[in-house]
């Protein structure tokens, strides 16, 4: 690695050519490594475009607090100026619903009601009875997407590469599968999808980037 000499590995009891390593900018074949599915999600997305960024972040921060201290597994992160989102696994979000669901923040002179779910709980609706007499209360509502899955194309120092993202969005476009959210980091991609698409997703990303042939 440090004078750049190429070196093979090779098998002693084969005639095989073996596998060169060398740097990668030098690799001349794939990049993309698999395509990779996580199970069960529901996605959670807060609406807070109406709080100031202030209370925002006061929110944000309190949310992600509970998550941690109890410790859930959270996907798909997703943080802007109109609210803040995030999955979890199936398994775990009757125990999420019951922390978040009706919970209290107080933020400065004002009190956030946190409602899971378009429609209130008897819980959220008693805190309304109990808390709006007292001080300014908001309601800070959090919308559910269930049934859905996180579908990964995992490449080393790759996906930034331009036209990759277009790329994976036009398959899945094509192939008439919604992509409800998307992150990204150096080593992968990610797109949250139906549950029911996954094998379809899998599939047609496998075929894209061409997973199948020997490099």
């Amino acid at each position: 690695m440090s004078f750049d000499i190429p070196l093979w590995v090779k098998n002693t009891f084969s005639d095989d050519e073996g596998t060169e390593i060398m740097r990668r900018d030098r690799f001349p074949g794939r990049r993309v490594t698999g395509v990779t599915h996580t199970g069960k999600l529901v996605y959670l997305q807060f609406d807070l475009k109406d709080t100031t960024e202030e209370d925002r972040r006061a929110l944000e921060s309190r949310i992600f607090e509970a998550m941690a201290r109890y410790g859930f597994n959270l996907f798909m992160l997703n943080l802007s100026p109109s609210g803040t989102g995030f999955a979890v696994p199936r398994s775990q979000f009757p125990g999420l619903a019951g922390i978040l669901d009706s919970l209290v923040i107080p933020v400065g002179d004002r009190m956030f009601l946190l409602q899971i779910g378009s429609n209130p709980s008897k819980d959220v609706e008693n805190q309304k009875r109990l808390l709006e007499s007292t001080r300014s209360l908001s309601t800070v509502a959090a919308e559910l997407t269930e049934g859905c899955t996180m579908v990964s194309l995992v490449g080393h120092e790759y996906m930034q590469q331009p036209g990759v993202f277009y790329e994976v969005l036009t398959t899945l476009n094509d192939g008439q599968i919604p992509v409800l959210q998307t992150t990204d980091s150096d080593f992968s991609l990610s797109v949250l999808i139906p549950e029911s698409e996954t094998n379809r997703a899998v599939r047609l990303l496998h075929e894209q980037f061409k997973l199948s042939e020997i490099v």
